[in-house]
């Protein structure tokens, strides 16, 4: 008989693997958000990064 190596489940869910996102700042807007009449920058949605 084989022995059950796999550590005990406790019913709770692991949480997610905490993985950064490569983010590169707009080289648009410089990472603002905003183009330099103040609209939402076109290249990145106003989010600053693309």
């Amino acid at each position: 008989m084989k022995e059950d190596l796999t550590p005990a489940h406790d019913g709770e869910q692991e949480p997610p693997a905490l993985i950064a996102p490569k983010r590169w700042r707009c080289c648009e807007c410089g990472a603002t958000g905003l183009d330099s009449h103040g609209i939402t920058c076109e290249s990145c949605d106003g989010l600053g990064f693309c």
